[in-house]
């Protein structure tokens, strides 16, 4: 363990790490509104097929990201304690784990059919979607790879690397679309031959080109960017158990918190498709603004959680806990401020989604729901996130699994149908439990940080 000088937190060294993140967060979802957009465009039959297969796409993925998430606070660890070599090892080990989440990831894309038994459309969307998920299957290993590369960026404090990289996606994504969607009947500019319109499926094949394109840039920036040279990156190495071992259990439960708060907004929108269409179309737009606003807190709580792990590795827990209490102040504030514009813009916010008068007023008046459910959201966020610093992951899984299920799902299921609230049911259920969520976190970060010398982990000398 190495002393260091103790570290001195701020909302600029926060901001600095936090805003890169946000931006490449924004990137990565205009890529699945670009697909929603032009699929829809095309027609009502892509637009379907592109919505399944994206929700199912979404689930699987977001469930390994999550995993590979645990790369960050050990790598973050090993770099504020100045062992480079260490550093090194784990995004070697990172990527072996990488391979070992790719197998279920994989055999789910390529055979979807339990999932896609669930949507209950019609063959000809089913098999639709089928073929998007085939596609998308293709460009997983880049994708997974690049996701472990995004986690170890952050952790070394180089956010912007993979900001540069993400922004390249919505530019190719366009393109792309209409290439694989419409097909060509003669060979491209860009030399490829002939090639068949795949309709709606074709955003799974770009998103996979995106993947490689993206994963083979980052490849070439580790090779060449003195930078990375102190880390000694060259090469997977061989698998290492302890190292492989630390990774899955922190990044197990957090992925597993990840499939949670996923499955539970599915959930919620299943079971409001049974309110009527204009009510979905309602809450389709309020959903849409929440996963657009969280990107914030999404930032914020991931820039936290380096900066701790960081103060961690260099034996200052005293800062750690400086530094997680200024991340949560922060991303709090953030949220009043985002709430509130929310609240005053909720009617213009909602007519700017849709023409249908109906549809946009009762966006408009969920939006007032959303701004109050924000508050907590990105509360339950940053605490998550700031945890993982201290290598903290299964109980706040169990937290997540209570509130999120228990009081979200089945309470907005009571408020909803048992007593005849409608849609604002569910809302005010699934702000009922993040605010759960957000106490449960809260006192689990009290508990552990109350002595901080106690509870600051021993970080292993070795590799540096």
């Amino acid at each position: 363990m190495n002393a260091r000088t103790p570290h001195q937190p701020t909302v600029r060294s926060i901001l600095s790490l936090g805003w890169p993140m946000f931006i490449s967060q924004l990137a990565v979802m205009a890529n699945g509104i670009i697909d929603t957009a032009m699929a829809g465009n095309r027609s009502a039959f892509d637009l379907a097929s592109v919505a399944i297969g994206s929700s199912i796409y979404f689930v699987v993925y977001v469930g390994l990201m999550g995993a590979l998430q645990s790369i960050s606070p050990m790598a973050a660890q090993h770099f504020g304690g100045n062992r480079p070599h260490a550093v090194g090892e784990t995004w070697r080990q990172g990527q072996w784990m990488a391979l070992i989440l790719l197998v279920p990831g994989a055999i789910a894309l390529a055979f979807p059919e339990p999932f896609l038994a669930l949507a209950g459309a019609s063959p000809e969307v089913t098999g639709a979607a089928a073929r998007y998920l085939n596609l998308v299957a293709l460009g997983l290993p880049a994708a997974l790879w690049f996701r472990a590369f995004t986690t170890f960026n952050a952790a070394v404090s180089r956010p912007r690397t993979v900001m540069a990289i993400n922004l390249l996606g919505p530019v190719c994504k366009i393109p792309l679309n209409l290439l694989f969607m419409n097909g060509s009947e003669a060979p491209t500019a860009i030399g490829l031959p002939a090639l068949p319109a795949l309709g709606g499926s074709g955003c799974g094949l770009s998103t996979s080109v995106i993947a490689c394109v993206s994963a083979a840039i980052g490849w070439t920036i580790l090779r060449r960017d003195p930078f990375y040279r102190r880390f000694a990156l060259q090469g997977i190495g061989r698998p290492n158990g302890a190292t492989l071992r630390e990774l899955l259990r922190l990044g197990l439960p957090i992925g597993g918190t990840y499939l949670i708060d996923v499955s539970a907004f599915q959930l919620m929108t299943l079971l409001v498709a049974r309110l009527g269409t204009e009510v979905v179309g309602g809450h389709a737009i309020a959903s849409n603004l929440a996963a657009v606003v969280f990107m914030l807190p999404l930032s914020m709580g991931n820039a936290t959680s380096v900066l701790a792990a960081q103060a961690l590795g260099a034996a200052d827990p005293v800062g750690a806990r400086r530094t997680a209490w200024l991340g949560i102040r922060l991303g709090f504030a953030m949220a009043i401020g985002v709430a509130v514009v929310l609240w005053l813009v909720r009617t213009p916010l909602a007519a700017a989604y849709t023409k249908d008068p109906a549809v946009a007023g009762i966006a408009a008046s969920l939006l007032t729901l959303v701004a109050f459910y924000h508050l907590f959201d990105a509360m339950q966020c940053v605490l998550a996130f700031v945890l993982r610093a201290w290598k903290i992951a299964v109980a706040p899984m169990l937290v997540f699994a209570a509130s999120l299920w228990g009081i979200g799902v089945g309470g907005g299921w009571w408020l909803a149908f048992g007593l005849g609230w409608g849609v604002r049911g569910f809302w005010i259920a699934a702000a009922a439990s993040v605010a759960a969520a957000s106490a449960g976190l809260l006192v689990i970060f009290m508990r552990h940080t109350r002595d901080p010398i106690a509870a600051a982990p021993v970080a292993p000398a070795a590799g540096s």
